[in-house]
């Protein structure tokens, strides 16, 4: 068994904490080094679901340039890749790559996710988690910009983001069809 399948072996099945990383990590000491070389064989070969758990992995082991190759899937989006999974990688990540590739979900998304907006609001948050101008930016402009090009509920959730909200006076029961 190659150190590949050791390690996809350890992560397979539920979530993987950060203790299962570091486990995963003294059990297989290559991991550390190697998994940025995993995922790019993983995605080259479009096995997604191992694609996915390492990539799991190495948000806890830290390694330098992650961001780029999870960003770049996000890019491309092959079929069978969980998209929504991979925008909660880059927030927990903080990654300024992420920010591109998870904005233009939004702005595709926008008419077809609702009324609940599920993934978009997913993906907001994603932004407020990166927080470089550049999102910054982009929330700014989805909840201050024209009301006519952004749902309601996607501009409140993007003021909440920013924390402007009350200064915009949204209101919540209102934006969510409570009364």
């Amino acid at each position: 068994m190659t150190d590949l399948e050791r390690a996809d072996s350890l992560v397979t099945g539920g979530y993987i904490s950060t203790r299962r990383a570091e486990e995963t990590a003294a059990a297989v000491p290559a991991a550390r080094q190697r998994v940025l070389d995993w995922l790019r064989i993983t995605s080259a070969e479009g096995d997604w679901r191992r694609f996915e758990r390492l990539a799991a992995l190495a948000l806890h082991l830290h390694p330098e340039g992650l961001g780029p190759i999870l960003a770049a899937v996000l890019v491309s989006r092959p079929a069978g890749v969980n998209t929504e999974d991979m925008v909660d990688l880059l927030g927990e990540l903080r990654a300024p790559e992420g920010v591109e590739p998870v904005a233009a979900l939004v702005r595709e998304r926008k008419s077809t996710d609702g009324p609940c907006f599920t993934f978009c609001v997913k993906a907001l948050q994603t932004l407020g988690e990166i927080g470089t101008p550049e999102a910054v930016g982009f929330l700014r402009g989805i909840a201050t910009g024209d009301p006519a090009a952004w749902p309601d509920t996607l501009r409140r959730h993007a003021a909440e983001e920013l924390g402007i909200e009350d200064e915009l006076g949204f209101d919540e029961d209102g934006t969510l069809g409570r009364s």
